[in-house]
């Protein structure tokens, strides 16, 4: 029987509040491949909202590094049997299977057009992987009319979009012969420091390369998510569910899971007394180890490694205060001694100051809480590939 595995995923919240709009436009997501399959699966989701999404034509294909269609390999993406559908609010619904071969070093696309007027409201904000069209339907067509870009900001400072965003689609699944080694499926599972793939991107690039055709990466960070509390009213939806309630349906259902790498916590310190979140949210440690127990041992019981990703150090301020700090570094503490996880990862170990707390400014963005470009590629470096090689399969780096 043939076996399904997902080789892209992102995490939804309620994206209404952006300042852009993929109504009547085609949405064309690029997801880097390193699996062999014979056919693709694609996962909607319309969870963060409260009427039905209309998409008007869909279709998947293989693209080039300029994210235009190859000739020849592009299919109709269809749910029983239409490539117009409606997704239903709160809900998840896979497509039919495409007869699609992929390899690894390629890139799946999948358009969408959404033909109503009405903003589409769930999807992953930080696009890494998106890019919009003019208004029309361009599912068919190799090159992509691109809309306006709202900001210079993304293309200068930023490792990521802030003018696209992806919508609707949530995850692609490979189908491959069983017969076949089984890959390695990591999910990393976090906030924007995740999210905005500054680190998470070139890690993906140094598995892919270490072992191709046998590990894929999900990236499920969400900015601003926190572990025990949803995203505070102000700010709407947008930073997602609580961790401990997202886990259930963003991180579980991935298909061949066999890696997680737990990395939330941040915003459970950071966050609270602003974006509308009262102090009284302020974690604490012992609510920190009890709510991330449970979800270690779920994992655990599905034969899944955990790898515990510490805190990043950030700057000090009014809000994000020395108390705050040295929560922080107990939380480190306890996810380095617990014996919980599978393996921990010393993420901010090679971006630290060293006279001080915070990173040192050459790897940090401006707000002293994100890595840039050049953190993100030291943190990469710094992960220990072995923990994934290990895996049936595994490559050299």
């Amino acid at each position: 029987m043939p076996r399904r595995v997902c080789t892209f995923a992102v995490a939804h919240t309620d994206i209404s509040a952006q300042p852009f709009n993929n109504a009547a436009r085609t949405v064309r997501i690029l997801a880097p491949n390193n699996l062999v399959g014979d056919g693709i699966y694609v996962k909607f989701s319309n969870y963060y909202s409260s009427r039905p999404v209309w998409v008007g034509n869909a279709t998947v294909a293989l693209a080039d590094r300029k994210g235009n269609l190859l000739a020849g390999t592009i299919r109709p993406l269809t749910v029983c049997g239409d490539t117009s559908f409606a997704l239903v609010p709160e809900r998840d619904v896979y497509s039919d299977r495409v007869s699609l071969s992929v390899r690894p070093g390629q890139t799946i696309a999948v358009s969408l057009y959404y033909p109503l007027s009405d903003k589409v409201s769930s999807g992953n904000f930080v696009s890494t992987f998106a890019t919009r069209s003019v208004k029309g339907d361009y599912c068919a067509q190799e090159v992509l009319p691109k809309a306006r870009l709202l900001s210079g900001l993304s293309r200068t400072m930023l490792p990521w979009d802030l003018t696209n965003a992806v919508t609707t689609l949530s995850e692609i699944v490979v189908e491959q012969d069983d017969d076949s080694p089984i890959p390695c499926v990591v999910a990393a599972f976090g906030d924007s420091i995740m999210q905005q793939g500054a680190w998470v991107t070139p890690f993906t690039q140094r598995l892919y390369r270490a072992c191709p055709g046998m590990a894929s990466v999900c990236n499920l960070g969400i900015g601003g998510n926190r572990l025990l509390y949803d995203s505070p009213s102000l700010v709407k939806g947008i930073y997602g569910h609580a961790g401990v309630e997202r886990f259930r349906y963003d991180l579980l259902p991935v298909e061949g899971l066999t890696h997680a790498i737990f990395a939330l916590g941040t915003n459970d310190i950071g966050l609270p007394g602003k974006d509308g979140a009262p102090e009284s949210e302020l974690i604490t440690l012992e609510q920190y180890q009890d709510a991330v127990k449970p979800l270690v041992e779920v994992l655990h019981r599905r034969g899944v490694k955990v790898y515990a990703g510490k805190l990043l150090p950030r700057e000090i301020n009014h809000i994000y205060t020395s108390e705050r700090e040295q929560l922080r570094l107990m939380i480190n503490d306890w996810l380095e001694t617990c014996g919980l996880f599978d393996a921990v990862l010393d993420l901010g170990a090679p971006i630290a100051a060293t006279d001080g707390p915070g990173m040192k400014k050459e790897f940090s963005l401006p707000d002293g809480l994100h890595p840039n470009k050049l953190g993100g590629m030291a943190i990469a470096q710094n992960i220990d590939l072995r923990l994934f090689l290990s895996h049936p399969g595994g490559g050299k780096d």
